[in-house]
């Protein structure tokens, strides 16, 4: 399972915890084409739309962009649950010279969301409505590489980000405002070493902000370090990569010099079965950003905190065939400092009572176990992959980490009948998690979902999905019922 914040770092900006597990593995993806639309309808007033298309502007230089919307009116009675998801990115690409390559990227978002009604009329009646959040963000990159052959290049880059919360609850204090800038600097050079198969690397990277929280000053956090890698094929089975760096980091609580190790070994002990492992330590703070995608329910009272983790990873694989493997391992992780999420208490009157999320820091243990698959048995036909790991997500002072699951199962499937016709389907089953809100467990949950797509002609196509099928009832984060079993259908548009 990859970890928490490799998948935050890798979610679109707009898709925040709102569960529609993806589509991973699924034969869905359009061929390379100028422009791919899709749009639908579905359940609860709810349509959605997503485009990617890229224009050649000449021979050297071309354009690219993707939008996409999801909305809904809500899904429960009682109290407001609708939702808004825009985002809009654009890509420019120059081909310099020969091997020089400039990229500029730019992106905005928009998201809002109603929260939930809180459980103590006592504090729910200081709101008098349903919580809504609103996100706004914008960010752009320039990156400029220069390969001159696959061992040998370098590349830099610089960009930023703006991001600003607005919590409104009415004449409460829950409401307020919280806005971050970040910053980030990049660069990188790598080479051919004198014996085959050998490569160096050495890099180094700025990466900063300032964020500010309602009624208090701004606060500031850096995350500055340098590197260098090596890395060597021995014997053409075993593969080497070896890194070492120093990394500054510096938020409103401390500051502290980390020497940053991380070795990493692969090796091919027959042709089909591989054993790899590593171990690392390292640092690393996230982004007020990178909070809000991850939990859409947090309060606008953010403060910054990093985290300090070591561990060590272990996986055995069986390739038997191209596209078809069979893995397993374990994992071992201690992170001193880890942020989770938890909501809020006010005590009255000697009644403790719940509020909104906010963000806790504390130190962890985290051993996994893990088997998975991922099997082509026929070549752009039949594809089907699954994922099952078991996890101890233990919190040192006691318990385990709130809402963190103990078991999950990930799966998906894709055939092809014919030419024209695709059907998917994937599934998520998620057990039960701690929830110090309740003083209990939140219930475990199994998502079945699946969809079909078929093109009518070369260009207009018609899907339909249908999500929850199991109509399960089921809570991601405590005080928030998500949607229950849901149908879209719609067209798609290939130029």
């Amino acid at each position: 399972m990859e970890s928490r914040d490799d998948a935050v770092a890798a979610i679109s900006v707009s898709s925040l915890s709102r569960p529609e597990p993806p589509a991973r593995s699924i034969l869905s993806t359009p061929g390379r084409k100028s422009l791919y639309a899709r749009a639908g309808y579905g359940s609860f007033v709810t349509p959605e739309f997503e485009a990617y298309g890229f224009l050649t502007l000449d021979e050297q230089s071309l354009i690219s962009g993707n939008t996409s919307l999801r909305a809904s009116d809500g899904h429960l009675n009682g109290q407001d649950s609708g939702f808004r998801d825009v985002e809009l990115n654009a890509t420019y690409i120059r081909k310099m010279k020969k091997d020089l390559k400039l990229s500029v990227d730019v992106g905005g978002f928009s998201t809002f969301n109603h929260l939930f009604k809180l459980e103590s009329p006592f504090l729910q009646n200081s709101i008098g409505k349903t919580p809504e959040k609103l996100n706004l963000g914008f960010g752009t990159e320039v990156r400029l590489e220069q390969i001159t052959n696959a061992l040998e290049g370098w590349s830099a880059s610089v960009g930023g980000n703006l991001f600003g919360s607005d919590f409104e609850a009415g004449n409460s204090t829950y409401s307020g405002k919280q806005n971050e800038l970040t910053y980030r600097t990049s660069l990188s050079k790598y080479w051919a070493g004198k014996r085959m198969y050998e490569t160096f690397n050495i890099s180094g990277s700025l990466d900063g902000g300032t964020y500010d929280v309602s009624g208090s000053s701004s606060q500031q956090w850096v995350d500055a370090k340098a590197s260098a890698e090596y890395r060597r094929l021995f014997n053409f089975s075993t593969h080497l990569r070896a890194k070492a760096g120093v990394e500054y980091v510096s938020d409103p609580f401390s500051n502290k010099v980390y020497i940053v190790p991380e070795i990493e070994l692969k090796h091919n002990l027959k042709d089909a079965i591989i054993v790899s492992g590593n171990v690392y330590a390292r640092p690393q703070i996230q982004s007020v950003q990178a909070h809000n995608q991850y939990n859409r329910f947090l309060n606008n009272q953010l403060q910054l905190q990093h985290s300090y983790a070591i561990g060590a990873r272990a996986e055995v694989g069986f390739q038997p065939m191209k596209g078809n493997r069979i893995f397993g391992g374990i994992s071992y992780e201690h992170t001193r400092d880890y942020a989770y999420y938890q909501r809020n208490k006010q005590t009255v009157g000697g009644t403790s009572m719940n509020e909104f999320y906010g963000v806790n820091y504390g130190d962890v243990d985290i051993i996994e176990l893990f088997v998975g698959i991922t099997q082509q048995l026929i070549p752009e036909k039949f594809w089907f992959d699954a994922r099952l790991y078991g996890r101890n997500p233990n919190l040192n002072g006691g318990g385990d980490i709130p809402y963190e699951e103990r078991l999950g199962l990930n799966g998906s499937m894709s055939y092809k009948p014919v030419q024209k016709l695709t059907v998917n389907s994937w599934t998520e089953y998620t057990g039960k998690r701690e929830d110090p809100a309740s003083g209990g467990d939140l219930g475990a949950y199994m998502l079945v979902n699946g969809g079909a797509e078929y093109q009518i002609t070369d260009r207009f196509g018609a899907y339909i999905k249908v999500l929850n099928i199991l109509g399960q009832k089921y809570e991601r984060w405590d005080g928030y019922e998500e949607r229950p079993f849901q149908v879209f259908g719609g067209l798609t548009v290939k130029l």
